[in-house]
């Protein structure tokens, strides 16, 4: 049996004829049943009835009009509404039949990158016109390749795991100041064409988190690559602004960067979702990182939020977490 393929928009049509013509429907049983009370009043006046029996039948007449009024009225809203329902799911089914065509283009491209690139530099080694100062260089260059291809395989997989259960922490004291300085610092260690400027405002000496630091460090590093990946400047400018009390930490990331459309500031959350056709893009990525980033925040009871002026705007990002207070033996909110 052929696949019947239908659009949002088709979906749409047919929902709007379906509604009208539920409408039209209900509107010619309101005047069939005005007419065929009309038809028994008359009848009955010909035959010679006096007012108080015509007023009787007009009462009962109305009376079972209003019964079956109701009652079609309550279907026409339960066709409509499951109508509806329909429509919706297969608006729904659309967007995610197009996201999963995002994210597997997308991981194509993620997986070719790294794989042409070993390629070359095991044909590279293999070759004894090179020297080995000039393989020993390489060396770093592939393993590089190799951490990549593993990050994104363990995304991959760590996205299938939150969708089932949600993200498991597994919590430890640490410095989160320490963790924040090294997620910039490896921003340094990716190849750019452009120059880099970090800027830090109020990050402490140190400050003991009780979380996950592992998972705490993949979300920051998803948002920061974020800023090295949709960025046109010749110059990339990322602001990291710390704040914190007793009870809450506050991280902002901000970027001069492509800048998001106000609808994208919280789809950007969602799984396999990238900003316009990757078909179009040159950027690489798999919609993964901000989606990991943000069950990773979730799981330590905090928030996530993404904040833009607009296109060529750039982007901030805000991480709200809540400081557990500890003492030597426990560790409670």
């Amino acid at each position: 049996m052929p696949r019947l393929n239908i659009t949002p928009r088709t979906a749409l049509i047919l929902f709007c004829s379906i509604a009208f013509f539920l409408f039209a429907q209900s509107i010619w049983w309101i005047m069939l049943m005005a007419k065929l009370l009309d038809e028994k009043v008359e009848i009955a006046t010909e035959l010679g009835a006096d007012r108080d029996y015509i007023a009787v039948i007009q009462a009962e007449e109305i009376s079972r009009q209003m019964m079956v009024g109701t009652e079609g009225v309550f279907f026409l809203v339960l066709v409509l509404v499951g109508a509806w329902i329909i429509y919706r799911a297969l608006v729904i089914n659309e967007r995610l039949k197009f996201a999963q065509q995002n994210f597997l283009m997308g991981v194509t491209h993620e997986l070719k990158t790294p794989l042409a690139s070993m390629k070359i530099y095991l044909d590279t080694l293999k070759s004894e016109k090179i020297p080995n100062e000039k393989k020993l260089e390489i060396i770093p260059r592939l393993k590089n390749d190799v951490d990549r291809l593993e990050q994104l395989v363990e995304n991959i997989l760590e996205a299938g795991r939150f969708e089932k259960s949600g993200y498991k922490v597994h919590k430890e004291l640490f410095d989160i100041v320490q963790l924040i300085n090294y997620s910039a610092d490896t921003l340094k260690d990716h190849s750019l064409k452009q120059e880099l400027v970090i800027t830090k405002h109020g990050l402490p000496p140190e400050l003991l988190f009780y979380g996950d630091r592992y998972a705490l460090k993949r979300a920051i590093e998803s948002i920061l690559e974020n800023s090295l990946k949709y960025s046109d400047k010749d110059r990339i400018e990322v602001d990291l602004t710390f704040e914190h009390d007793d009870k809450n930490i506050s991280l902002t990331i901000a970027d001069n960067g492509i800048g998001l459309e106000k609808k994208d500031t919280s789809m950007i959350f969602e799984r396999f979702y990238r900003v316009g056709q990757v078909i179009n893009q040159s950027k690489p990525g798999t919609g993964l990182g901000l989606f990991l980033a943000k069950e990773i925040i979730k799981a330590h009871g905090g928030d996530i939020s993404a904040q833009s002026d607009g296109l060529g705007c750039g982007v901030q990002f805000t991480i709200q977490l809540k400081v557990m207070k500890h003492n030597e033996n426990n560790i409670v909110s």
